[in-house]
């Protein structure tokens, strides 16, 4: 009886349309110039029944999803297109497209898109912390330019005088290093640091790190 039942049910879902996807994931390596990235995921109704895309849903507000129409017959093909929209994102970025169809409404397909963005100008570290009778020795963070980048630091600059800033610059337009040090560590003091850079020429981005004493 169970074998019987497992037959009808193959036999059940072969008789429906069903998607072939051609992949269901699609990977980018980006620069934060691109300021998008557009993926395409192409199907095929390979089933014997024409299919509908009843609904096609993005995992947050900066990535969209087209689709030219729902409705796939037996051997049609389409595609699903997805634009990531960067803004200011940097690093690994991980999207989804959840597509539902009649085929298998309680099955939806998931689609992915990896997409990892370079960043134009690495700052390490971010944070630098002396403890109260600390001796106020200089700490450094070190900030680096990505290769291909049509960037350079212009300045570093902090808004706190008790920590003084002096930025070096130790490979042309690419590697350079801040330290900063404190006129002491006897009592509580907390410095923004603004590094500044001349990318994109446009609208020139200013960058943060930040120093205490604590």
């Amino acid at each position: 009886m169970k074998l019987l039942l497992f037959i009808l049910f193959v036999f059940a879902g072969s008789a429906f349309g069903q998607l072939t996807w051609e992949t269901t994931e699609r990977t980018f390596n980006s620069k934060p110039e691109d300021k998008e990235v557009i993926a395409k995921y192409k199907f095929t109704n390979t089933g014997a029944e024409t299919v509908k895309i009843q609904n096609v849903r993005t995992s947050c507000g900066c990535t969209t999803a087209a689709l030219n129409k729902s409705d796939y017959a037996p051997g049609e093909s389409g595609e699903i297109e997805a634009k990531f929209t960067f803004s200011g994102r940097t690093g690994r970025q991980e999207k989804s497209i959840i597509v539902t169809t009649t085929a298998r409404p309680e099955q939806p397909t998931m689609l992915r898109l990896h997409v990892y963005i370079q960043e134009t100008v690495k700052i390490e570290p971010q944070f630098v912390l002396w403890q109260l009778g600390e001796e106020p020795a200089p700490k450094v963070i070190h900030i680096a330019v990505a290769q291909d980048a049509a960037a350079k630091i212009v300045s570093v600059t902090s808004d706190n005088p008790a920590l003084k800033v002096k930025l070096t610059e130790l490979k042309p337009g690419k590697v350079y290093e801040v330290q900063i040090t404190p006129d002491s560590a006897t009592k509580p003091a907390a410095a923004t640091l603004m590094i500044r850079t001349d990318y994109p020429p446009d609208n020139p981005e200013t960058r943060y790190a930040y120093a205490r004493v604590k």
